[in-house]
């Protein structure tokens, strides 16, 4: 019955197809598990899985992206006496790249709910939100105080907080 199981669900979690990797066994000759071996059936089912699952591992990959980009970010410009010199230079040279990152976030999002599978609101709808506010606060700091500086770090910061407002926006009006 364990290979029922394994055939009929499609979106299995990723732990179920390496703990029941056994499933290949039985789909295979019996000669095969000899000559193939166990390890070279269980990276069968992991190749198996990021198959099936691509685009929802993508779609992780880089939300985990844009938010350690915001993090960076953040952390940066408050504390920009004190981060090591490459951070603001890091931020620079990711920009585009994160930019990028949004763009495939939204059509991959778009994608998936036109599937007809609804990848649960995480956090797209704050993710704009601290953006905007952040884009608020720095603003407010590099105006009334003498610690922050219109420089690239802020420039960045308006840019990339413009661009997530102006792309939610968008996927707003579909």
């Amino acid at each position: 019955m364990p290979g029922l199981f394994l055939e009929e669900s499609p979106s299995m979690a990723w732990w179920t197809h390496l703990l029941f990797f056994r499933w290949q066994l039985e789909k295979t000759p019996a000669a095969e598990p000899q000559e193939v071996g166990y390890f070279a059936l269980f990276g069968r089912a992991i190749k198996q899985y990021i198959y099936e699952n691509f685009i929802y591992l993508l779609y992780i990959f880089l939300s985990g992206f844009t938010y350690l980009y915001l993090s960076l970010s953040v952390f940066t410009f408050f504390f920009q006496k004190s981060v090591p010199k490459v951070f603001p230079y890091l931020i620079d040279i990711l920009s585009e790249p994160y930019l990028g990152t949004l763009g495939i976030y939204v059509v991959v999002k778009e994608i998936e709910h036109r599937r007809g599978k609804i990848i649960p609101k995480r956090w797209g709808e704050a993710f704009t939100a601290i953006w905007f506010i952040f884009m608020l606060v720095a603003t407010l700091f590099t105006y009334f105080s003498d610690n922050y500086e219109l420089g690239g770090v802020y420039k960045n910061i308006v840019t990339n907080a413009l661009a997530a407002i102006i792309i939610r926006v968008g996927t707003l009006i579909r």
